[in-house]
């Protein structure tokens, strides 16, 4: 869609970014001098469309308020064509960062941008490419990542993607990188305590202002803490070139926010608490730090503008398990970051987030840790996770009263519970209603987690693998946190796009840190196996793998 200047204006205002409009291409005169030591965290951009992109810097000074850097987009790197040139403010309020939205520039096109302050002091260049117009053929090429732990870990996998695309045909080169999360892991250990985990060296990250600490893992709690992190993570050199390359689409997973938490709800390896508070501070730090056409709640150019909330117990929940404590609901919407991005002919790009509307997990419930046995290093029951994920809807409505494995049997304690949501309701349709109306075509879901089952065959395991034999005839489970185990609500996105006849379905995820592919099917043999579509999950840039974690 080509927007007019006035709608660009309201668009921009809308996602707090200031705004540049392409013309007639002129030779820059700003006088520009490379100073990259003044803009630390380097240059990026984001969420592309055919006319459009989203400029970002961050140029911190010592004092004063608010100032104002000018941005250029130039057709050649070497600046002799500018196209767009405005203002772009920073301000300590939004620890000096900015975030322009650059419009009116042609489809499939590559730029290089640039800022300057008042003393002609410049950011490094950087390069973006718009995406092409909705009917346009071409092939879309793109990588996804995930998982980049520089705690524990270097992303030098950016350094081999950036080596591999410097020597591609232009037609061969990726058009975006699509990160779909775990960007930052909030939770970080600081090497004198900690100087080496699971045979790998901790590396200094940064250290968090008033937070809070489990084990040796401290994480933030304010909106400084979080600042903390993102630039101590973007201090990786492999990180800001790989923004400053292309532009990045992104999607947040958990460590943007609470390593095990949901909603507005903080857990860090003890037990749940209430963090209204702390989930608006992740917000508008990724708001800061993530170029993403995302809505402020301030309506501002300039600021997030936080809501006011307080940490207040989730008492009372919806049938979909979205806790309706007013608090929660207003941390919760004051960054909704699930969106659509067209590319070209082929691909409609479907973002949904996981963990701001997920129900709590199944295998929490009362009782159920007794027919779970440590025994069989995590695995669990098949048939016991699909009825507690389905609820009250197993079976046609026909739960068990009791649940099994081996010689113990529990009462069944989701029987009357609503089935398992990662995507809530309000979401969930949002979603089901983009892939109804996609025309692309392949209809790609970008999902942080990944949604081939973890099945594994505990019958049929080499002796020794386990502690004792596996006492059922069922399959097990591996974990309950991704839609490996959301069997239910799985179950109907893959049911709506066989009985909706969707062609070109795709999954890409991540968080496993592992590689994962298989085809989309709601369930395995023996059970009727229906694929309908295909299905990828990426391995970590730099975290721990699976096999390194102990599973």
């Amino acid at each position: 869609m080509t927007l007019n200047r006035r709608e660009f204006v309201q668009l921009a205002a809308a996602m707090g970014a200031s705004l540049a409009w392409g013309g007639s291409a002129r030779a820059s005169t700003t006088g520009w001098h490379e100073r990259r030591d003044l803009y630390p965290e380097g240059v990026a951009s984001g969420d592309p469309d055919p006319s459009s992109v989203i400029l970002w810097t961050r140029r911190p000074f010592e004092s004063g308020g608010r100032r104002v850097l000018t941005v250029e987009v130039a057709e050649d790197d070497a600046f002799r064509r500018v196209v767009a040139k405005a203002s772009a403010p920073v301000s300590a309020e939004s620890d000096w960062t900015t975030r322009v939205l650059v419009g009116h520039l042609k489809p499939a096109r590559v730029y290089w941008y640039r800022f300057i302050d008042g003393e002609a002091n410049g950011s490094r260049v950087g390069r973006t490419i718009t995406a092409p117009p909705a009917n346009d053929p071409r092939p879309v090429n793109f990588a996804f990542v995930s998982c980049q732990s520089v705690n524990e870990g270097k992303l030098n996998g950016y350094r081999r993607m950036i080596f591999e695309d410097e020597r591609a045909a232009p037609a061969d080169q990726l058009g975006f990188v699509l990160h779909l999360g775990d960007f930052i892991y909030e939770v970080v250990e600081y090497p004198d305590e900690l100087p080496t985990r699971y045979d790998r060296t901790i590396y200094e990250v940064c250290r968090i202002p008033d937070g809070g600490q489990t084990g040796k893992f401290h994480y933030p709690l304010t909106v400084e803490g979080y600042r903390a992190v993102y630039k101590g993570y973007l201090a990786d050199p492999d990180l800001q070139d790989a923004r400053a390359r292309w532009p990045f689409v992104a999607i947040w997973d958990n460590h943007e926010f609470s390593w095990q938490g949901r909603q507005s709800i903080v857990q860090a390896g003890g037990a749940p608490q209430p963090g209204q508070t702390v989930k608006v501070a992740a917000n508008q730090a990724w708001f800061e730090y993530i170029p993403a056409r995302v809505n402020a709640p301030s309506g501002s150019l300039d600021t997030f503008g936080a809501v006011a909330v307080k940490n207040v117990p989730i008492e009372t929940w919806d049938d979909s398990g979205l806790g309706i404590e007013p608090n929660n609901l207003k941390a919760i919407n004051s960054l909704i970051a699930y969106r659509s991005l067209r590319y070209g002919r082929h691909l409609d790009l479907i973002l949904t987030d996981q963990h701001s509307f997920c129900g709590d997990d199944p295998t929490d419930a009362e009782g159920v840790g007794k027919i779970y046995d440590p025994a069989f290093n995590g695995m669990f029951s098949e048939p016991a996770m699909i009825a507690l994920d389905a609820g009250r809807t197993f079976n046609g409505g026909k739960p068990p009263a009791e649940l099994s494995f081996g010689d113990v049997s529990i009462p069944n304690p989701r029987k009357d519970s609503p089935p398992r949501t990662l995507l809530g309701t309000r979401q969930k349709n949002w979603f089901m209603d983009q892939l109804r109306r996609s025309a692309a075509t392949w209809k790609i879901w970008g999902n942080s987690l990944g949604a081939l089952d973890l099945r594994a065959d505990p019958q049929n395991l080499p002796d020794g693998l386990t502690k004792q034999k596996w006492p059922a005839d069922t399959f097990a489970q591996i974990g309950s946190g991704d839609y490996g185990s959301a069997y239910h609500e799985r179950g109907e996105i893959y049911d709506l796009v066989r009985d909706s006849k969707i062609t070109g379905f795709a999954i890409v995820s991540g968080d496993r840190h592992s590689f994962w592919a298989g085809y989309a099917a709601s369930r395995l043999p023996p059970a009727k196996f229906e694929p309908v579509g295909i299905s990828f999950v990426g391995a970590s840039l730099a975290s721990p793998g699976a096999m390194e974690g102990g599973l």
